[in-house]
């Protein structure tokens, strides 16, 4: 297969070095896990019954004092609420939302999905600087049946601060994963109250399965038509090709007129807050390390965020009330296209937005009809195939002339080996002289690139695949690793797709230099990089597109062979039938 040494120097350090990156990629992921579940249990050790802990005594400050403080002398209460999706836990202490269950979702060992951790705040609390948290001390009730917690204290200076929650059933809203929350600040005091502004947390993001991907963990938010995002590796030193640029950064900042919504993101879940009732005016985040406890600066890494809100004044006696809605779920394309504002924009497509929807809806549609989106995928990707037979047929008889025009190409090639410039000229006299586009063969990729790499960034986001199974694969939306040999992954899909696409170069016509031909099954190793690791759904696309493309190979082998007709032969035959 490989006659030429660099050709083979080539192919075999870029798979030497894949093997070499998916080893290091899984003992780095399996430490980090292993730190990660280690803190868990160190935490779980550490804690005592929250009825019997109170919280540090410490002054209260006014709501502009910097930070909020907590209110001495009550104790910490954690209460609960359930919906049909979720399991709200609130903290008196944490100043808002602790954790959410996702009842309909599961994480490792078949664990509920958790929203938000222990080393942020609450979803909802409040500060002045976001730099220090410490927005606690509330009284804290719930009422099961109007589906409500309530969280209300008072500052030093006779503010009174009250938040209530309110589930999507008795909000009346009909996004079920959603939450209404109403923030009220009423001045209790003999003289005026002015706030310069405050920041409401969205809680934390963190990777939930070992095989996320860690730069899908992300910040976002929204502001005049112009989606925003950052991932935790923002906070990394800044290089360009490995050369530093700058330092790393402690937290990300940013202000804008009118902010619609801030969210939080995993790869495949998101919280975003949103205020109903006003906009906001600046972002705020920061990266936190899972095992910063021990002072560990490295592992699992959560992103934290908030959302600054505006100043206001209040008169003795009055009160300012500011509504929020705060969706906390999967990054489902259905249920996330139907809140305003473009909240779908958390699936963070980008450029291939438009074709990633139009793919999402479509397998969606098909797993509607057909109960697998293993057989969705597989039936998508043979209509998107059959859409680009056309083209596909066309590009295979421009591939075979181009095999004919081989000999005539050598003997160019050698006789202008010394003068490139020449033998190019002379190339492309004989393509035209023959007719031959010498990039038709081209064409099916230059289609299917960019839908592979749509499919690519769409099972980044999209949560449908999750826990879906076909014959080996548990889960579509992971790499389908049915062992480990010292440490290596064994992945059978996309070793299977890496094959068929060494049986299609082998049988698809041979065009062009035989070195440039060679360099080709370099091609494999490339997709191989892109889907071992990945959601076994790409490379399950990708496999059946391919061989699609080799039974249609087989099947146009049975055509009539072109014939290699100079363009002015064929058009004095033409100019001579019409004559008769």
């Amino acid at each position: 297969m490989f006659r030429d040494r660099t050709t083979l120097i080539v192919v075999s350090l870029a798979t030497v070095g894949l093997i070499a990156s998916l080893i290091w990629q899984q003992q780095e992921s399996t430490k980090a896990r292993a730190e990660y579940d280690r803190q868990l249990a160190l935490r779980a050790a550490q804690a005592t019954p929250a009825t019997q802990e109170s919280p540090t005594p410490a002054p209260a400050p006014s709501l502009n004092a910097n930070p909020i403080a907590a209110t001495p002398g009550i104790p910490e209460k954690v209460a609960t609420l359930a919906s049909d999706v979720a399991e709200f836990r609130f903290s008196n202490r944490r100043g808002g939302l602790a954790g959410i269950s996702l009842l309909t979702h599961k994480a490792e060992e078949n664990k509920s999905v958790e929203l938000n951790n222990e080393l942020s705040p609450g979803i909802g609390a409040i500060t002045q600087s976001p730099n220090d948290w410490r927005d606690s001390g509330y009284n804290l009730e719930t009422d099961s049946a109007a589906g409500t917690a309530t969280l209300s204290r008072e500052t030093a200076d006779h503010l009174s601060i009250t938040k209530v929650f309110t589930l999507a059933k008795q909000a009346g809203l009909k996004e079920q994963f959603q939450t209404k929350l109403s923030i009220t600040f009423k001045n209790n005091g003999p003289s005026d109250f002015t706030s310069t502004g405050y920041f409401v947390s969205t809680g934390a993001a963190q990777p939930i399965h070992q095989t996320d991907l860690a730069f899908r963990t992300v910040f976002d938010w929204y502001r005049d038509g112009k989606f925003n995002s950052i991932n935790v590796g923002w906070f990394d030193p800044h290089s360009i090709l490995f050369v530093p640029t700058g330092p790393a950064h402690e937290t990300y900042s940013n202000s804008a007129d009118s902010i619609l919504w801030a969210a939080v993101g995993s790869q495949y879940f998101t919280t975003i807050l949103a205020p109903a009732t006003d906009t906001g005016r600046q972002v705020w985040a920061r990266r936190i390390f899972l095992s910063s406890e021990l002072g560990n600066q490295q592992g699992p890494a959560a992103i934290q965020g908030a959302l600054g809100m505006p100043g206001f004044n209040l008169k003795p006696g009055e009160s300012k009330t500011t509504d929020f809605l705060i969706y906390a779920g999967p990054k489902e394309l259905n249920r996330l296209s139907r809140l305003p504002n473009n909240q779908v924009a958390v699936m963070n497509f980008g450029w291939w937005t438009p074709i990633c929807n139009l793919l999402l809806s479509a397998m969606n549609t098909i797993h509607a009809a057909v109960g697998s989106y293993a057989l969705a995928i597989i039936l998508l990707t043979i209509f998107i195939r059959l859409l680009i037979w056309p083209l596909q047929n066309a590009s295979m008889k421009s591939m075979r002339k181009m095999s004919k025009l081989s000999p005539i190409m050598n003997e160019l090639r050698t006789k202008y080996k010394d003068d490139p410039q020449r033998m190019n000229q002379e190339m492309m006299k004989l393509y035209k002289e023959y007719g031959v586009n010498p990039v038709g063969g081209c064409l099916p990729m230059f289609v299917q690139i960019p839908i592979f790499i749509s499919f690519y960034t769409m099972l980044g986001s999209a949560i449908e695949l999750r826990n879906s199974s076909f014959l080996w694969v548990r889960d579509l939306s992971q790499p389908d690793t049915v062992a480990h040999i010292l440490g290596f992954p064994i992945n059978i899909l996309p070793i299977v797709m890496a094959g068929a696409q060494i049986w299609q170069m082998q049988i698809t016509p041979k065009t062009g230099d035989p070195a440039q031909q060679r360099m080709l099954y370099i091609m494999p190793v490339i997709f191989l990089v892109f889907c071992y690791n990945y959601a076994a759904g790409l490379a399950l696309y990708w496999t059946v597109s391919t061989l699609f493309t080799v039974a249609q190979t087989y099947l146009t082998r049975n055509q009539t062979e072109p014939k290699l007709v100079k363009v002015s032969q064929r058009t004095a035959v033409a100019k001579r039938k019409s004559y008769r």
